[in-house]
């Protein structure tokens, strides 16, 4: 089964180096079948949803379509019913934005946040503490890497409460934060926070602020 899966995973991949904007419509309505697909691989003959293996297998499918751009193969991570919240900001205070495509958020040039940069995201996640922001001198983390750990750490910083945001907001943030399963600080880019929901992994928060900058 473990052999299906990394087919499944070249699949993938050859869907997002052949799509074009002629079958790009078809390439979406596979993309739930891609995603079934997975999810029952997945649950059939791979190690416990802890083992740091199949998170690495599902992240470097996640990785892929976040390199090469590919916003069809990107959104079968996203949850459809909690979706995607991604915090930015232009200053000390974290906004947050909530989508169910990738394509519906934009940067402050007005660009798509894809694809990220290849060089930030070669790097298998290691399972150890995460980096602490420090903060000193050219210093942000107290180490450099991608790292992970079983942790929700969004949830216990809560940052979405000094974001001055509506009491339904706040709710529907609280109640997707429950739901994260491990956390990735990638200290090349973004922390990412993701959710095993009903044996499928999925990208429920993204920060992309850079820490220290006020």
């Amino acid at each position: 089964m473990r052999a299906i899966f990394i087919l499944l995973l070249c699949g993938i991949f050859f869907i997002a180096g052949c799509e074009s904007s002629e079958n790009k419509k078809s390439a979406q309505d596979d993309s739930v079948s891609i995603k079934e697909a997975i999810k029952k691989a997945l649950q059939e003959d791979l190690p416990p949803a802890s083992d740091i293996v199949q998170f690495n297998w599902f992240y470097s499918a996640f990785a892929h379509a976040a390199t090469t751009g590919n916003d069809t193969i990107f959104n079968i991570v996203i949850h459809p019913k909690y979706g995607l919240w991604i915090i930015h900001s232009a200053g000390a205070v974290p906004n947050f934005t909530h989508v169910k495509d990738i394509r519906e958020f934009k940067m402050p040039d007005g660009k798509s946040i894809l694809p990220f940069e290849r060089e930030a995201m070669i790097h298998v996640p290691k399972e150890e503490a995460l980096p602490v922001v420090i903060c000193e001198d050219d210093k942000i983390y107290n180490k450099s890497g991608c790292f992970t750990s079983l942790q929700n750490k969004f949830d216990e910083q809560k940052i979405w409460k000094y974001a001055g945001l509506s009491a339904e907001k706040d709710r529907e943030i609280e109640e997707s934060a429950k739901t994260i399963t491990r956390t990735v600080v990638n200290t090349a880019n973004y922390r990412f926070y993701f959710s095993l929901i009903e044996g499928s992994w999925y990208l429920t928060f993204m920060d992309i602020m850079t820490p220290c900058e006020a």
